[in-house]
């Protein structure tokens, strides 16, 4: 999301030379694919159940697909059907050649969803619908979103000694309300069985991961009452929710992973946040 807001094509290109050197194009599940897995263990753990389906995901994974929570590279079709291993077979230079023209073809993929479209291809790909500012429009409603709830916590300061009850609940009823009805369904359970009591759904929501990370961070954020939301706040707590949780290291600005350790996040999940790149390097030295 960070990259759509580059105009340069070749900056976008160096930095996504980087991003493939370090990563070698290795994903994390989305968010939202995330919070239903959480959302189903979360459940597992409070009524004493397994849900089998959870240990064939695999959280990372190679490429744009993964990510999207799809099956990722390319593969030959003739018209519904999948004749990527025909294909392969009768390939005249043999399937080892074949396995490396769709290795490279699939590393192109990459490297182009990574760097963007070059100047030359944006009016090609607007032709056909591309819309570059979508994400970015999107987390700008969600911004102003939050405008208008620290507006509404300015105008109602009785709310703000449960400031956190205030962003968890607004996080489960916009984020996580449909997943979880959904997973109660098939298990043939009511949402009443969740929601006991405050206490019960305040544990339930701290139990994910992803969600104590995000509501830790919001929470930070309304209660710095000069703070102006903007989509790239938006962009950063979306993805420290899942690197957080998810990841050996994380290296963020310094503010978010002083709140974060302010509230014991890193230690509880086993991660190094760190908010210097020289953080990083001594870090991968000791390993």
């Amino acid at each position: 999301m960070e990259m759509s807001g580059i105009q340069d094509p070749r900056q976008r290109a160096d930095i996504a030379a980087v991003m493939e050197e370090v990563s070698g194009f290795t994903t994390l599940l989305s968010r939202s694919h995330i919070a239903r897995l959480e959302v189903e263990a979360a459940l597992d753990q409070m009524f004493a159940t397994g849900s089998p389906h959870i240990a064939d995901i695999e959280l990372l994974g190679h490429g744009i697909g993964h990510a999207m929570g799809k099956r990722g590279g390319l593969h030959v079709r003739s018209g519904s059907v999948d004749v990527t291993d025909k294909t392969r077979a009768a390939w005249p230079e043999g399937p080892a050649a074949f396995d490396l023209m769709l290795e490279n073809a699939n590393a192109h993929l990459e490297r182009s969803v990574l760097r963007g479209p070059t100047d030359a291809e944006v009016p090609d790909l607007k032709a056909n619908g591309w819309d570059p500012t979508v994400a970015r429009r999107i987390a700008e409603n969600r911004a102003e979103a939050e405008r208008q709830q620290a507006e509404r916590l300015d105008n109602d300061p009785r709310y703000w000694n449960r400031l956190r009850d205030v962003v968890r609940a607004r996080y489960m009823s916009i984020e996580i309300i449909e997943m979880l009805v959904q997973a109660l369904v098939d298990r043939g359970r009511d949402l009443d069985e969740v929601a006991t009591s405050r206490e019960s759904i305040r544990a339930f929501a701290d139990s994910m991961p992803s969600a104590d990370v995000h509501t830790t961070l919001v929470e930070a954020a309304h209660r710095n009452r000069q703070k102006s939301w903007s989509p790239n706040d938006i962009f950063d707590i979306d993805a420290l929710s899942i690197a957080v949780p998810y990841c050996d290291v994380v290296v963020t600005e310094r503010y978010a992973s002083h709140v974060l350790h302010a509230a014991h996040l890193p230690r509880g999940m086993k991660t190094e946040v760190v908010p210097r790149l020289k953080d990083l390097t001594e870090w991968l030295d000791h390993q």
